[in-house]
């Protein structure tokens, strides 16, 4: 299965054109829309084994408080708290436009976990996913910039979205955008079949429009950080290293610096940039579910 083809139709005009430059509506032949319909959200919703923080409500701009949508149970004679109550999560649907957010859904939907693992393969990065289903003339998320790209799959009704320019340098942060985000460099209205790419950090808002509410699936690409460069070069100098736990004396550990070193600089002297790099991503990937 070509996942990327079924998200962005031309992969070559993708890469070219879009990918981490511009935003844009991408219209694939077979998009994924079959994966996760809103006949299965409900179904999902009624099941009552939805638990936070797999599921979540957003009400302008902050999280609704959990007590508000979840009751406690008795499994096995212990309470057991933060499963959503199918009839207050509608409530706060209906009378106060709460959009419903679905956590992370490749790590407990087979179809989904799917796209995300050949997505991953394919782009050689951790991928997840994030289902939002928002009301009609309601707004889910403020003003914000994601550290991940996101290919934004429309599922069913139309949400309208402004896409502006992305940060100026690398010293931001993934979070709600309280400055100025920069001229609006991509308005639209998305329609179901249709994928919306926001490269890394551009800044971004949607909401739903029309009579009915509007559900996307969110695909995050997530990008290897410094931190991962950090802790991966701490395994790799890690690796092949046996020093005494406790040296004894002055020449004991002066010879395990002088080990350390010597290994430091073999393992240094055959790591490139692009190895380091390439080795982060992989370990991003592990940590992935995979699919059956």
């Amino acid at each position: 299965m070509d996942w990327l083809k079924r998200c962005v139709r031309d992969e070559q005009e993708f890469f070219a054109t879009y990918w981490r430059r511009a935003p844009a509506v991408l219209r694939p032949d077979d998009p994924p829309v079959d994966l996760l319909d809103t006949v299965e959200l409900d179904g999902l919703l009624d099941s009552g084994l939805l638990r936070v923080p797999y599921i979540g409500l957003v009400h302008e701009g902050r999280d609704v408080p959990t007590e508000r949508f979840c009751t406690p149970r008795v499994v096995l004679g212990e309470i057991v708290e933060d499963y959503a109550d199918a009839a207050l999560v509608r409530h706060l649907v209906d009378n106060e436009g709460a959009t419903v957010l679905l956590r992370y859904v490749n790590q407990w939907h087979q179809g989904v976990r799917a796209l995300t693992t050949g997505l991953a393969e394919q782009l050689g990065r951790q991928v997840e996913a994030f289902c939002f289903r928002t009301p009609a003339g309601t707004q889910g998320r403020p003003l914000h910039r994601d550290d991940a790209d996101v290919l934004a799959i429309q599922i069913s009704g139309e949400k309208r979205w402004r896409i502006h320019a992305g940060p100026a340098d690398g010293n931001w942060e993934p979070a709600k955008e309280d400055g100025d985000p920069g001229e609006v460099l991509l308005e639209t209205v998305l329609r179901p079949g249709e994928v919306l790419y926001v490269p890394r950090g551009f800044a971004h808002h949607a909401d739903a429009v029309g009579e009915t509410p509007a559900v996307h699936l969110s695909l995050t690409v997530r990008e290897a950080g410094t931190a991962n460069l950090y802790a991966l070069l701490q395994a790799l100098l890690a690796e092949g290293t046996a020093l005494p736990g406790r040296p004894l004396d002055d020449d004991a550990l002066a010879d395990a610096a002088a080990s350390l070193i010597d290994h430091t600089r073999r393992t240094l002297a055959d790591l490139t940039p692009e190895t380091l790099v390439a080795h982060a991503r992989a370990a991003m990937r592990a940590t992935m579910p995979t699919a059956a």
